[in-house]
C-alpha cells in the first residue's frame, strides 16, 4: 500500500499503518480471522461450539499484563472511561493525568464528572512522569492516571510508591505502548488496572478495539458496564432480572475485531523484536543525530523514534524536510490536552493552576515522531536515516 505526501507527491518510505504483507507468510497467520469468517459468528457470543475469540484475547493480555481478569471493550477511550467509573471516579474527585499525553487521557476523566490534574514531564527525562511533583503535591487526589508515550514506557516505580501512600488506585494507559518496559518494568504491570487499544496506529490493531485488565471484580464492573449492565448466564444469555444486573451501555467488540486481535497477539513478540531490530539499525545509521530517549531504550516497542526540535518553526521544516524525501515525521500532539479551548472552558481556567506543567507545556509542540514498521527494509532504513540527517540542523542538540 502507497501512500504520498501532500505537498511532493513522493511515495511514503515508512507506512506506520502496515499490518500484514499479504504477499509474504502473513497470509497463513490469520486463523483466527479465517475461523470467525468461516462460521459467520461476528457477536461474541457465539452459537456455537467455538470459543469467542473475545475470550480468547481476554485471557492472553491478562497473562500478558499479569492481572486477575481482563474484558474487551470497543476502544481504548471507553476503556479508560469504564475503568474509572468502576474504581468509583466520578464528581467531586480529582485525577491526576500527564500533561503530555493524547486529548482522550483527560477527556475521559471530565466524562465521568472528575477533574484531570496535569502532571508535569520528570525533571531530567521527558519521557517521563514528575514524581517528585506529584509527591509534593498536598491537595487530595483519587486516582492517578500514568500515560504511555509512542512506545516508550514511563517508569512508574516512584509514582506505583506515592499512589501506595496515598491508597489511591494507579491506572496505566499502554495504548501507545503495548510490549515496551522501563527499568521499573513492563508497561501496564505497575497499575491496579491496565487499559490498551486496538486502533489502527497501535502495536495490535482491528482498526478500533480496546481491552481493560485488573482485579477480577473491577473488571467485572467493566465488563457490565459494556454488556448493556446483563449479567451472562451459561451460553451467553442476558440475564436483567438478576439482582447484579446494573444500567450499561453496549461497548462491546465483535469477533471480527477480537480475532485480528488474537492474530497478532500471537505474534506479538516476533512483530516487537523485528521494530526492536529496525530502530537499533536506525539508531545506528543516524549515528551522533540527537535522538529524544526513553529512561530504557532497549526496552520500547521500537514503533517510533522521537526527536526533539529546536523550536515551532523548526518543528515544521524539520517535518517538510523529511516529506521532501517521502519519510514521515509528526508532532506527536501539538500542545498539551490543558491548553485546548475545551479544557479551559470546562475546568474555568482550574486546569492551568498550580502544579502548572511547564517542561511540557514548552516542549510538546516540538516533539516529533517517526514510526517504524516491522516491514522496514534495509535499504528504507538508510533512506529515513539519510532524511533525518539532513534535517538535524532543526533538532535540539539535547538527547
Amino acid at each position: 500500500m502507497t501512500t504520498t505526501t501532500a505537498a511532493t507527491h513522493r511515495p511514503r518510505i515508512v507506512n506506520p499503518h502496515q499490518l500484514f504483507d499479504l504477499s509474504q507468510e502473513d497470509t497463513s497467520s490469520l486463523t483466527h480471522l479465517r475461523t470467525v469468517l468461516g462460521d459467520g459468528q461476528l457477536f461474541r457470543y457465539v452459537e456455537s461450539d467455538r470459543e469467542s475469540a473475545n475470550t480468547l484475547v481476554e485471557r492472553y493480555f491478562a497473562e500478558h499484563f499479569g492481572k486477575e481478569r481482563a474484558v474487551a471493550v470497543a476502544n481504548g477511550t471507553v476503556g479508560l472511561r469504564l475503568t474509572l467509573r468502576a474504581l468509583g471516579i466520578g464528581p467531586g474527585h480529582r485525577v491526576a493525568v500527564n500533561a503530555y499525553a493524547f486529548i482522550a487521557c483527560a477527556m475521559a476523566i471530565l466524562a465521568v464528572g472528575a477533574e484531570p490534574v496535569p502532571l508535569d514531564m520528570g525533571a531530567q527525562q521527558p519521557l517521563s512522569a514528575d514524581a517528585d511533583a506529584l509527591e509534593r503535591f498536598e491537595d487530595r487526589l483519587d486516582a492517578v492516571l500514568i500515560v504511555h508515550v509512542q512506545g516508550h514506557a514511563l517508569p512508574a516505580g516512584q509514582v506505583r510508591a506515592e499512589c501506595d501512600r496515598r491508597g489511591i488506585p494507579l491506572i496505566e494507559d499502554v495504548c501507545q505502548a503495548l510490549g515496551a518496559g522501563s527499568p521499573d518494568g513492563g508497561a501496564g504491570h505497575l497499575g491496579d488496572v491496565a487499559v490498551t487499544s486496538f486502533q489502527q496506529a497501535k502495536q495490535i490493531s482491528a482498526g478500533e478495539g480496546g481491552l481493560v485488565a485488573g482485579p477480577a471484580d473491577v473488571v467485572e464492573r467493566v465488563y457490565r458496564m459494556a454488556d448493556l449492565g446483563a449479567v451472562r448466564h451459561e451460553g451467553g444469555l442476558p440475564d436483567w432480572d438478576d439482582e447484579r444486573a446494573i444500567i450499561g451501555d453496549n461497548q462491546r467488540m465483535t469477533e471480527l475485531q477480537a480475532a485480528l486481535v488474537m492474530d497478532q497477539a500471537e505474534v506479538l513478540d516476533e512483530t516487537l523484536a523485528r521494530q526492536r531490530e529496525r530502530r537499533d539499525r536506525l539508531r545506528a545509521a543516524l549515528g551522533d543525530v540527537p535522538v529524544l530517549e526513553s529512561a530504557h531504550p532497549a526496552g520500547d516497542a521500537g514503533s517510533h523514534t522521537l526527536f526533539l526540535a529546536q523550536d515551532d518553526s523548526s518543528a515544521t521544516e524539520f517535518r517538510n524536510a523529511l516529506a521532501a524525501r517521502g519519510v514521515l515525521a509528526r508532532v506527536v500532539w501539538k500542545k498539551t490536552w490543558l491548553e485546548y479551548g475545551l479544557f479551559q472552558r470546562e475546568l474555568g481556567g482550574s486546569a492551568g493552576a498550580p502544579p502548572f506543567p511547564k517542561k511540557a507545556v514548552a516542549l510538546a509542540s516540538r516533539i516529533l515522531s517517526v514510526p517504524t514498521s516491522k516491514y522496514v527494509t534495509d535499504t528504507a532504513v538508510a533512506q529515513v536515516a539519510d532524511a533525518i540527517a539532513s534535517g538535524r540542523r532543526h533538532l535540539a542538540q539535547e538527547r
